[in-house]
């Protein structure tokens, strides 16, 4: 039997069961405040916007300490974000749909809006998250509204503005597994009838989770850093002015500056090591002696010795920096300028001007080697500069059925990376191994339009349509002679990409009450493709790749029953991909160092049931109840051309791509057609309760809990059992003292009190022979395997643990 036929008959009659519930309820119905979100662009009921949606207000955000985008993932089911290595950033994913690449050039399927400002590189995700009005998380394709098309989703941010009042508040927290203290002081105000003011800023300072056990071997090139790994010094500021000089026009600048700066970041963890953790094939030993590769809170991590490690920047200047020890330092300045201008009472006019620059220096034990010294370590200098241009007209006509929205949007950005990869002299490498830039220049224009008919009050049809034109060009150099510093502009297969896309969208949104809505929706988007950029570029091999589409739909509905107190959402989603932009690791060459590839799979499906509820029993004022359920089936219908791992044989699927002329007979690449896609549990289940009551004339006291429980989920393209990451269960809890004039919180947050490790991007590597010596000691796609050795998984293991105190003033008026 059908296994889908039960599932789709349950799903039917959950739509049947509100329907009557809600039709009952009156007009004079009260009970939770109304959530506003601005799925498309305007202010609306998340009751009547035909979009599945998380929304996150400030006092969730607070409760939780949610700071960063990590921690987002802890209240939407089905969301994931991994932390990756240099000038990457996250890698984000919604539904199992996402990046995966290792790949500095890439775009993010899952992108992120800050003020309505649109970010695509993943880099931007690891600023931290503070003094935010709201969070919304956008599942599905978001082709109309946000900038960009964005195939997996939107996260969409909006900062505090200033308010009529002036406000002023101070908080201060301390973390203590990662030991971090945390500021924030923000001010705001009014500066006259017409212009408010905010200013907002943070700073923490976390050590680190994991504990560095490693020992450098003497002699072998490496340093003993000790200490703890994945510190990071964070600090932001940002200041807003509101202008509204008449009911017609209003203006809203936001700056940011944001800082981030890390000694030792994250490092890859052994998490699966097949034929164990000692010597490798020549006799050294690279991973840490004590390591029992598997999740844990320690991780072997040596430096970079300089007197074994040398070569020169393009520009003369040392190649190896910060005395050899790993870092990431990550600069960024964005803003938005907002203008909105009623040119008639029913027509607005919107200008969103945006720009965005980002400078990132990097540096890594390019093979997470724990005793000898890395036989390579990788440094890149990666900048990013974008401005962006939207216009948005929009007609609100009250006594006409048919409303409409016409826009445009350009984009001219430019990325620019620079890699050197250095050897181990120590081990009888080259100083330097390669080395190369990258210069992409982006342009990308798009129309888009929506025309919305109400043929009557209670129903709503919506077709949009956005057209893009993108064009991206690279440049690139690659070093020619170490001996000279000789770098020679390379003759790129494909110098130059353009593409056209139309991405229609049609929804319809049937509101019979107040209470009840019903919508369906069928999509089309799409993103651009672009270049590999983490590794120099070569003229014989393309380092292009092509674009990603979508098509599918959605249908669900939302309700408020029981005078409002219980509110139950959902809806079932089924969405097809072509050509979705994956990441692959290929291994070594003859140079000993491994390549990493973007492809574009053939196609792909998901499909599943977003629900959602939340009860507030109206006999036990002050409680709250909530429950989150993600059921998603991903995977690749075809995916060819995977680099098969190291050790595979034929018989285990190492079949494609036949070397020409090979005795014996060798394949390099393999089939992952029907594999789960990366990152994509069958079931992701949030629940929780919150509780505010008073114990005191002057004081509140708050409490409340959540478990987040997923399946196993895959996190290496390929069909091994240890290439995916177990199930898992995370409890969290809090509690809060705070005054009844909200002059002040006192709270005690703990999140992932279980202590659960698993990782969000992982990778299929020789860790034992650390890559480069790894053709001495692996064979690959052939009959036999001789050496019977085969690749280790390697993950950056997210954080565990963490425990917060925190304490809130809001000192104006505290003392009269």
């Amino acid at each position: 039997m059908n296994r889908k036929i039960p599932l789709l008959a349950a799903t039917a009659l959950v739509f049947v069961e509100p329907w009557t519930v809600a039709q009952a309820q009156s007009a004079g119905d009260v009970g939770a405040p109304e959530i506003i979100v601005t799925a498309r662009k305007r202010q609306e009921s998340i009751l009547k916007v035909p979009v599945v949606e998380t929304v996150l207000d400030s006092s969730v955000l607070q409760q939780s300490q949610i700071t960063d985008m990590q921690a987002v993932t802890t209240k939407v089911p089905g969301l994931f974000v991994g932390t990756s290595v240099l000038a990457i950033g996250s890698q984000i994913s919604l539904r199992g749909v996402g990046t995966s690449a290792l790949d500095a050039g890439i775009d993010q399927s899952v992108s992120l809006n800050i003020d309505g400002q649109q970010f695509s590189q993943g880099l931007t995700f690891k600023s931290g998250l503070f003094d935010l009005a709201q969070a919304e998380v956008l599942k599905g394709p978001q082709a109309l509204f946000f900038g960009k098309n964005s195939p997996g989703g939107v996260i969409a941010l909006t900062t505090a503005d200033p308010g009529n009042e002036v406000e002023v508040i101070a908080r201060a927290s301390y973390e203590f597994e990662a030991r971090e203290p945390r500021t924030e002081l923000i001010l705001s105000g009014p500066l006259s009838d017409t212009l408010g003011a905010r200013l907002a800023g943070t700073w923490s300072d976390r050590k680190g989770y994991f504990k560095n056990t490693a020992v450098a071997l003497p002699g072998l090139g490496g340093t003993t850093l000790g200490g703890r790994n994945g510190s990071n010094e964070n600090w932001i500021v940002r200041g807003t002015l509101l202008w509204q000089p008449s009911t017609d026009f209003k203006a809203r600048l936001k700056v940011n500056v944001t800082r981030d700066n890390s000694d030792s970041p994250s490092a890859l963890q052994g998490v699966s090591c097949p034929y164990g953790t000692g010597p490798g094939a020549l006799g050294i030993q690279f991973l840490g002696g004590t390591h029992p590769c598997r999740e844990d809170r320690e991780v072997e991590y040596v430096g970079m010795d300089a007197n074994f490690f040398g070569g020169v920047f393009p520009d003369g200047s040392p190649a190896l920096r910060n005395g050899g020890v790993p870092f990431t330092d990550i600069k960024q300045h964005f803003g938005v300028l907002e203008m909105d201008y009623n040119v008639t009472p029913d027509i607005a006019l919107t200008s969103t001007t945006t720009y965005y620059h980002n400078t990132t220096d990097t540096m890594a034990n390019g093979v997470y080697s724990g005793a000898a010294g890395p036989t390579l370590f990788a440094d890149n200098h990666f900048k990013r500069r974008d401005t962006t241009q939207e216009l948005r007209l929009e007609s609100d006509f009250k006594d006409s059925p048919l409303n409409f929205l016409v826009g445009g949007y350009y984009q001219d950005a430019r990325m620019k990376n620079r890699i050197y990869v250095g050897g181990n002299t120590a081990l009888g490498l080259p100083a330097t191994l390669t080395a190369g830039t990258h210069d992409v220049d982006i342009k990308s224009a798009s129309l888009f339009g929506q025309l919305r008919w109400k043929p009557v009050e209670t129903l709503e049809i919506a077709g949009g349509v956005r057209w893009t034109d993108e064009t991206r060009k690279d440049a690139a150099t690659t070093l020619t002679s170490a001996a000279t510093n000789t770098y020679t502009p390379v003759d790129l297969i494909t110098p130059k990409i353009n593409s056209k896309n139309w991405s229609p969208e049609l929804t319809v949104t049937y509101t019979p009450t107040d209470n009840f809505t019903v919508f369906g929706a069928l999509k089309q988007g799409y993103k651009s493709g672009s270049y590999s950029i983490t590794t120099p570029a070569s003229s014989t091999k393309d380092n292009s790749f092509g674009d990603e589409k979508v098509q599918g739909g959605e249908i669900g509905f939302k309700a408020r029953t029981a005078d409002r107190s219980l509110n139950v959402n959902t809806a079932f989603y089924y969405y097809k991909f072509k050509g979705l932009q994956v990441g692959v690791s290929q291994p070594a060459d003859t140079n000993g160092i491994p390549e990493l590839r973007t492809l574009n799979a053939g196609s792909s499906r998901t499909y599943g049931i977003d629900f959602d509820a939340t009860y507030r029993p109206p006999e036990v004022p002050g409680l709250g109840l909530n429950l989150s359920v993600n059921w998603n089936r991903a995977k690749f219908l075809s995916l060819h051309g995977v680099p098969c791992y190291g050790g595979q044989t034929i018989a285990l699927g190492c079949t494609e791509s036949e070397i020409p002329g090979s005795n014996p007979q060798t394949f390099t690449a393999s089939d992952a057609s029907g594999e789960p896609l990366e990152k994509a549990p069958v079931w992701q289940v949030i629940g929780g309760f919150d509780y505010d009551t008073s114990i005191s004339d002057s004081m509140n006291l708050v409490f409340g809990g959540s478990a987040q429980a997923s399946t196993k989920y895959k996190a290496v393209i390929g069909e091994r059992e240890d290439y995916y990451q177990r199930g898992y269960a995370k409890l969290n809890a809090y509690i809060t003292l705070k005054g009844v004039d909200d002059r002040w919180e006192l709270s005690l947050i703990g999140n992932n009190l279980n202590d659960v490790l698993r990782a969000g991007y992982c990778a299929n590597t020789d860790l034992q022979n650390t890559t480069v010596f790894t053709r001495f000691a692996q064979v690959t796609g052939q009959a036999t395997n001789p050496t019977g050795k085969t690749d280790d998984v390697g993950c950056v293991v997210e954080p565990g643990r963490s425990v917060f105190i925190k304490l809130t003033l809001r000192p104006l008026g505290m003392f009269q």
